[in-house]
């Protein structure tokens, strides 16, 4: 899904999924190693012609004036044309990204350097580098070095609906990665980037909307259900992730750039971090399936999030406390979001966005907009209705108003509440499981 929002080729309920082969390293490695290191000389080629360009003082190459002059290099001839372009455009995208952090005051970020050169790049295939006939693909490479076939595992082209739709895949996309435990060479990774199409979603009205914040997300269902789903621990392995980036950075900035203190430093930050990610990953991946699963149980057709474009900006300029924007700057929220998606389409509910505006300044009951009635974060009480529920549960009802209405302002609730539902991660079960509604 990401793959396909980057690339503008993202289409309403349009299902893209990536699936991973692995690939024995005794067969495979002697196939792909001079492919990949040659993505490496590329890559080294685009840092140095930066380099001069700057020693020189002359203008910054362009994407595609260094694709055009590496054509007749031998390392490009090497790989089919669409995968020795893909490096260059990972490089420059590496250099904006590197801009962007600059301009938003992290004055530490480096632009990319050199890397070694026995380091094994992934290759990318575009849809014009491959082919696939019968459960095969068809990796091209230059044309004097032919193409690679790759047998995929049986069953990688289709996927089965809930209710039993089968859904065949056409490949757009092909990666082969090398993977690496610790310093060691552990094998390759084939990712395939399928395109499943417009999946038929389910044919009900029911509708449930999601209030995202920090260490909690709140759910409202058109039938009157209500959920609160405590994720704290993922706040919490944010904030010990960035604790432990600033703690190496705070020795690494002692030592001298290049010694062997620094170096050794570098190493373990990136092993703590490692670990770290995937940690956060795993939590991540286990809420937006418990979201989607929520929504399938109770045949919701149209799954809704708040829109929060611009939410960060928004706490920088001083609207939140300091604690409170620290918060929000730390929740995953365009990584839930991307997740929530496609995890919603292979469930058959259709993901969507409503704007959040005024939904946690108004009340649910009777519609009216006091900023003064919300108590604390985790308390709303109405002074106008008597209403008194949670905030968060007060702004995801609001999010269903503003959806099916428009708007949110003077509106009674269109449904009766039901009783708040409370369900928080179980370090031993290694899942979300329900608790005591007290927390509510």
């Amino acid at each position: 899904m990401a793959w396909a929002e980057r690339k503008g080729k993202k289409r309403k309920n349009r299902l893209y999924l990536t699936r991973r082969t692995f690939l024995p390293l005794d067969v495979w490695l002697p196939v792909f190693e001079a492919p990949m290191l040659a993505g490496t000389k590329i890559w080294n080629s685009c840092v140095w012609e930066s380099r001069e360009a700057r020693t020189r003082g002359e203008k910054y190459p362009t994407e595609a004036g260094l694709k055009k002059k590496f054509r007749s290099y031998a390392s490009w001839k090497q790989l089919h044309s669409q995968s020795a372009q893909a490096v260059v455009e990972e490089y420059f995208e590496a250099v904006r990204s590197c801009a962007r952090h600059r301009k938003n005051g992290h004055e530490e970020m480096r632009p990319p350097g050199f890397k070694p050169k026995d380091t094994l790049r992934t290759i990318t295939w575009k849809k014009q580098g491959f082919e696939y006939r019968d459960g095969r693909l068809l990796l091209k490479l230059s044309r004097k070095l032919g193409a690679v076939e790759v047998p995929l595992p049986e069953g990688s082209d289709t996927l089965t609906l809930p209710d039993g739709t089968v859904l065949k895949g056409v490949p757009v996309e092909v990666k082969v990665k090398a993977v690496h435990r610790g310093k060691r060479l552990a094998g390759l990774e084939l990712h395939v980037t399928w395109d499943f199409g417009t999946v038929p979603v389910i044919p009900a009205d029911k509708v449930s909307a999601y209030d995202i914040n920090a260490g909690i997300i709140a759910r409202t269902t058109s039938e009157g259900g209500q959920q609160l789903v405590v994720c704290r621990e993922l706040l919490s392995l944010v904030q010990y992730r960035n604790k432990t980036i600033a703690e190496f950075q705070q020795k690494m900035s002692r030592c001298k750039e290049g010694s062997r203190r620094w170096k050794a430093l570098l190493n373990a930050k990136r092993e703590a971090l490692k670990k770290l990610d995937r940690r956060i990953k795993q939590m991540t991946h286990a809420l937006t399936k418990f979201m989607a699963e929520l929504d399938r149980a109770e045949d919701v057709a149209f799954s809704v999030l708040g829109d929060l474009t611009g939410i960060r900006r928004k706490a920088r300029t001083g609207d939140k406390n300091k604690k409170a924007s620290q918060k929000i700057n730390q929740l995953p929220y365009d990584q839930i979001r991307r997740q929530h998606e496609y995890k919603s389409l292979m469930r058959q509910v259709c993901p969507d966005e409503t704007r959040e505006l005024h939904s946690s300044t108004t009340c649910y009951e009777c519609g009216t907009k006091n900023r003064s009635f919300r108590v604390r974060r985790g308390l709303w009480a109405c002074r106008k209705c008597k209403t008194v529920m949670h905030a968060d549960l007060n702004g995801s009802g609001n999010n269903l108003k503003n959806y099916l209405f428009g708007h949110c302002i003077g509106l009674k609730g269109p449904v009766r509440l039901k009783g708040p539902e409370v369900y928080r991660w179980d370090k031993r079960l290694n899942k979300f499981v329900k608790v005591s509604p007290r927390a509510a």
